[in-house]
């Protein structure tokens, strides 16, 4: 009840509400992280899942796109200030609810921009808010509710905003409201971003940059930039934030930290979608910090992985293939880049480091085989021979043929052995809409193989024809892609690229499969 007898009224949604979705999730799983970050949410329509969700469209639009003009004024305010003033009927507060859930998902401080100067009584308002964020049927509905939290909640409203924040979906506007209107904003988001690991850790750590929290700076070093999306968008704030010229500055770092950096300077290095190395001023004092305790630290198949990876980064190579920074095209000194590369080959040539991988990759038990690629492939060990025997055990694992595809110097020998392993009469079964993503089928296994062959023109007939025949659109498409670099075709692939485009269903695939059959035919 709130005072001079204003209240709202009774809810009378009989859905399930967002927040008992997120109790149950908590009491099977626990605090979170939450499998598949708590979706999918009960107002979910029927049907398959949208290719892209809100939740990556949130990220896209938050990482990636310049903010805007902003929303235009919704019938939110208005309906809330008059529902602030006079006690709302069940009729008007679903008007409201409806108009809560009409919003647009961002940006949220938008909505406090529209309600700033209103003068609204913050008991009530908060009691809204909350109505809307413990009852609300739909996502939009909550998050409006968590927004106006951000605006008038209080210490109360924290394990609510911590509950609902962990649904990713909802991760970014709690952790706006939570870093907007609390006692200690940074150690609530801070529990936050521990409970999510996707674009939810993105969101939440954002909000971190800057912190002086001791406890905190720490834990963005030693994995807090750490998401299932791409560590890429937070290395640069661990590292500055987090101040990681200080922590490898000390004689002796502990394993967790050493461990911590080595994954910030591998997301440095490989640039993309955030500020990286070229935007790290520190970065050649960090590198060589971490291979002198490298050197100091047991050999571990990730840390010569690690160290592989900056060595061909300072030689002038790029860490992603295609893309990403330049050491060589960057303000540091030749000298110093030798020096750095110099540290490199002596930590890689160690007789315990190289004896550390050998000793794993001839292990039996397969998963510390699959550890023990990366350092291997960065040692220069030849793995042809051990990858197809554990490709024979285990034919669809992804990985192993992505290891296989791209580090074999025997490529005829390399589409000899996946047309012997895959079921290449099976997969000619006929086209269909199906896209084709997805690891561990003989089809994706088809793709890895079929999208490298437009390097070796004329090669590996036997799988684009099956690739041809695919059910699966990108499959087709590979092989289209892989014919259309060859000097000149024969005459089994003119009658199996124009058997394919009579039965092709897919519009944009059967228009390049014909340009390529005029190609060749003039």
């Amino acid at each position: 009840m709130s005072p001079h007898g204003w209240q709202l009224p009774p809810p009378d949604d009989d859905r399930p509400t967002i927040l008992a979705h997120a109790r149950a999730l908590a009491a099977l799983h626990g605090p979170g992280p939450w499998p598949d970050g708590g979706d999918p949410l009960p107002d979910r329509r029927p049907g398959p899942a949208p290719l892209i969700s809100d939740t990556v469209m949130d990220g896209i639009r938050t990482q990636h796109m310049l903010p805007g003009a902003g929303p235009a004024p919704t019938a939110l305010p208005d309906l809330l200030e008059h529902a602030l003033r006079v006690p709302p009927s069940a009729q008007e507060f679903r008007r409201l609810r409806d108009a809560a859930t009409a919003q647009p998902r961002h940006p949220a401080d938008a909505l406090v921009h529209q309600l700033q100067g209103r003068e609204l009584p913050t008991d009530r308002l908060r009691a809204v808010a909350v109505r809307l964020a413990a009852h609300g049927t739909r996502r939009q509905e909550v998050a409006t509710g968590i927004v106006l939290l951000g605006i008038c909640g209080d210490r109360r409203d924290r394990e609510l905003l911590l509950l609902l924040g962990t649904l990713e979906e909802l991760t970014l506007v709690a952790a706006g409201a939570l870093h907007r209107n609390g006692p200690d904003p940074d150690r609530a988001v801070y529990e936050l971003a521990r409970r999510v690991e996707g674009w939810g850790r993105i969101h939440a750590v954002h909000h971190l940059r800057g912190t002086t929290d001791a406890e905190i700076r720490d834990w963005l070093l030693r994995g807090g930039y750490r998401n299932t999306v791409m560590d890429e968008y937070l290395a640069h704030l661990a590292a500055t934030t987090g101040d990681l010229r200080a922590a490898l500055a000390p004689d002796t770092v502990d394993e967790a930290l050493l461990a911590g950096a080595g994954g910030i300077l591998l997301a440095l290095c490989a640039g993309g979608p955030s500020a990286d190395i070229t935007h790290y001023d520190d970065g050649p004092y960090v590198i060589d910090r971490y291979l002198v305790h490298a050197g100091n630290h047991p050999p571990d198949l990730g840390r010569i992985g690690v160290v592989g990876t900056l060595r061909r980064f300072v030689a002038g190579d790029t860490v992603r293939p295609g893309s990403g920074p330049r050491a060589d095209a960057m303000a540091w000194s030749a000298a110093e880049r030798a020096r750095l590369g110099a540290v490199c080959d002596a930590l890689t040539a160690r007789t315990d480091w190289r004896d550390h991988v050998h000793r794993a990759l001839h292990s039996d038990d397969p998963d510390r085989f699959r550890r023990a690629i990366w350092a291997a492939e960065e040692l220069r060990v030849p793995l042809d021979e051990l990858l197809r025997v554990h490709l024979r055990r285990d034919p669809y694992d992804s990985a192993l043929w992505f290891s296989l595809v791209d580090g074999t110097a025997d490529v005829d020998g390399m589409l000899a052995f996946a047309a012997e392993i895959l079921p290449l009469a099976d997969l000619a079964t006929g086209p269909t809409l199906d896209v084709g993503l997805g690891g561990g089928r003989p089809e994706h296994v088809l793709d890895i193989v079929v999208s490298r062959l437009d390097q070796y023109p004329g090669k590996g007939w036997p799988l684009i024809e099956a690739a041809l025949a695919n059910a699966t659109i990108r499959n087709r498409n590979m092989a289209v892609r892989a014919l259309d670099a060859w000097p000149a075709p024969t005459a089994a692939a003119v009658a199996a690229l124009d058997a394919a485009a009579r039965v092709e269903p897919d519009r944009g695939i059967r228009g390049r499969m014909r340009a390529l059959l005029r190609k060749w035919r003039t």
